[in-house]
């Protein structure tokens, strides 16, 4: 029985075992794609334990750009530094695939300055306009694939990867959504996959491995009524004839970007190991290796998948974001020091705002070298008050740093809002308790002594003496002065979410579409009635964590599905004796709504919780803050808050303020 840890051979190159750094987009090159001290720092970290590390999404011509500051291989210039960083992963023990793809439509004008080119005039975007490709061209960037390659295999690569799934160009090719309307060679829709294999191994050598990782269901029709690529084509037609010409390894991913997302990039409402039965498809069809990837960031499912014969190697993209170290620490046996992703997509988010990769659970991430926590030659007694991410990450940091740590909190519980974020009933959010678990774990581990049921005042800190004061008190509910309010059960979202054994009435009015939505959703499934309002035009973005582009998408289907009723550019004045006053703006129209609730519950959002900082001012003592006591932010904010702050405990550095 196979096992994660065994080697494997894709083609003739010898792996030590079947961890596989996923391609991950870092926007960590120079804006003409060239690598950069800091990429190079970020892969010598990654590279230390997995068998088979994939360098990102490099692009093969230069209107095939995607983000601001891509890796780029659309030249010779390209292979010093490329050079570079396979001399950086070979040292740290991996071998070194490079992603190799054309954007196609995904690219934008603005980035290019050209019109984005396709198969098709069919847009990816709303509002984009876009060009279809002529033979000509299609054969240019064909060839470019070829060049590409054989510029990897120069600069030491062991093997590439061709990027065909999430949307680029090889996906709109294959895909019917997107290739219509061609009357060439090129209207079959496998025929440019099978020239870009063809081109590579013409440019690099028939014995330089291929790996194609496709997206092997776009999920288009269940998704969105339109025709896309399906799991039985790929499985059963395309990925055979991919190991008839050579290809020694399919990654199977999912789904496409801008319409079907949240299966290539899957949310904390995902299921850990969401792509592995497609993987298994695949796998029954071929005799090559295959690798899956989704979710995977379990040590014991991803033990499993390989063992059970499910898929023959493990590929992790936002697990390895969050921890660098998961393959090592398994190899290890240190399963309980992982930090475990919980499926944020904040690395998306900025990913796709053109900025670069970011991690609430890493602040280090892209700052390997200038972030890491340095031992300190003045040690300082150090008090935070406030056990949420924050907190714990001030005292995680400053431990590190070489400080004396003590931690306070006023409730039993270490966790802050977190706790309730991660539990809302009938709703899949308890990943987002990955980030405080693993913090205690390591508070713990720090010997960091945790004050539990203890509120700080000026008595308390005065007593304890320290040399430092971080303040880490988090944030309040913001609460809504409602006239008519004892006419109908009012409850706030905090109450709802804790355990004080809230109960609502069947017919219930949520007021706040970001931070109310997935309650909602947990009160609908519940069997209730419910009317979703919020003030501004859109739904799904709560502070605490923003994934916009992913997580919105399965989130508003499921409170279709819920038969949530939903209200923005809504307002509510007041309650009657007939119901919940709201008044409505659609466009240049307003119309005056009474809603028949027996419940409202409210959650419009968050302010600071200051009090003690306020009260400690002029008291002559260095205190610091972090988190939601400053601004109430995202999860980011609060972890990489307080990181700065336990990295700057032996200067003077005023208040961490992140967005």
């Amino acid at each position: 029985m196979p096992t994660v840890y065994d080697p494997i051979s894709i083609g003739s190159l010898k792996l030590k075992n079947r961890f596989v750094v996923a391609p991950t987009t870092k926007n960590l090159c120079t804006e003409r794609g060239i690598v950069t001290t800091r990429f190079l720092q970020n892969w010598e970290v990654e590279a230390e334990g997995p068998g088979l590390v994939t360098v990102e999404f490099s692009y093969v011509q230069p209107n095939g750009r995607v983000f601001t500051r891509q890796c780029g291989v659309y030249g010779d210039e390209c292979i010093c530094g490329l050079t570079e960083l396979t001399e950086t992963i070979h040292a740290s023990g991996a071998k070194a695939c490079l992603q190799i793809t054309h954007g196609g439509n995904l690219c934008t004008e603005p980035h290019n300055g050209v019109k984005p080119v396709s198969a098709s005039e069919r847009p990816q975007w709303p509002g984009q306009e876009v060009r279809a490709l002529t033979t000509e061209e299609i054969e240019d960037i064909i060839q470019a694939y070829g060049q590409g390659a054989r510029r990897a295999r120069q600069a030491g690569f062991d093997c590439v990867d061709l990027h065909g799934c999430h949307g680029s160009m090889i996906l709109q090719f294959l895909s019917p959504y997107h290739n219509r309307g061609r009357t060439d060679k090129y209207a079959t829709r496998t025929t440019f996959l099978y020239e870009v294999v063809q081109a590579v191994q013409a440019a690099a050598g028939v014995d330089f491995p291929i790996i194609v990782r496709l997206s092997s269901h776009e999920f288009m029709m269940e998704d969105k009524g339109e025709p896309g690529l399906t799991i039985e084509e790929v499985a059963e037609e395309i990925c055979p004839h991919l190991e008839s010409l050579g290809v020694a390894c399919i990654h199977v991913s999912a789904g496409r970007i801008g319409h079907t997302a949240d299966h290539a990039f899957p949310p904390m409402y995902s299921p850990r190991g969401v792509n592995v039965e497609l993987a298994t498809k695949v796998k029954e069809n071929v005799s090559i290796p295959v690798i899956t990837v989704g979710r995977l960031q379990d040590p014991k499912l991803i033990e499993k998948i390989v063992e059970e014969g499910r898929a023959d190697m493990v590929a992790m993209s936002r697990p390895i974001i969050a921890d660098p170290h998961l393959p090592k620490k398994m190899i290890e046996g240190r399963f309980d020091d992982i930090r475990q992703c919980m499926g944020c997509n904040w690395c998306l988010h900025r990913l796709f705002i053109q900025l670069n990769v970011q991690c609430p659970m890493n602040p280090e991430y892209g700052h390997e070298v200038d972030y890491a926590p340095q031992l300190t030659a003045r040690p300082k007694k150090v008090m935070i008050v406030g056990g949420g991410p924050a907190g714990l990450q001030a005292a995680l940091t400053a431990a590190q740093c070489g400080h004396n740590v003590s931690l306070y909190e006023k409730s039993g519980h270490l966790g802050g809002q977190v706790r309730m974020a991660s539990s809302i009933p009938k709703v899949d959010t308890q990943e987002l308790w990955n980030t405080p678990k693993w913090l205690r774990r390591q508070v713990e581990k720090y010997g960091i002594a945790s004050n539990l049921g203890t509120e700080v005042n000026l008595a308390l800190i005065e007593e304890v003496n320290p040399d430092v004061v971080v303040i880490a008190t988090g944030a309040k509910e913001t609460k809504v002065d409602l006239p008519g309010a004892e006419k109908v059960q009012v409850v706030y979202l905090w109450d709802y979410l804790s355990d004080k054994g809230v109960q609502v009435g069947k017919r219930v009015l949520v007021l706040g579409g970001n931070e109310g939505a997935e309650t909602a959703l947990s009160i609908a499934r519940q069997g209730k009635e419910v009317v979703l309002v919020e003030a501004g035009g859109a739904i799904g973005a709560p502070a605490y964590i923003y994934d916009f582009a992913v997580r919105r998408e399965p989130l508003m289907r499921a409170l279709a599905a819920a038969n949530v009723q939903i209200m923005t550019n809504t307002q509510v004045k007041d309650v009657t004796d007939d119901g919940v006053r709201c008044v409505v703006s659609r466009g240049p129209k307003t119309t005056e709504e009474t809603l028949k609730v027996d419940t409202i519950v409210i959650a419009v959002g968050r302010e600071p919780n200051e009090d003690l900082f306020l009260s400690l001012q002029g008291a002559g003592r260095d205190v610091r803050r972090a988190g939601d006591c400053i601004t109430p932010a995202s999860m980011v904010g609060a972890t990489h808050g307080g990181h700065w702050v336990g990295r700057h405990i032996s200067d003077r550095t005023s208040d961490a303020v992140m967005a």
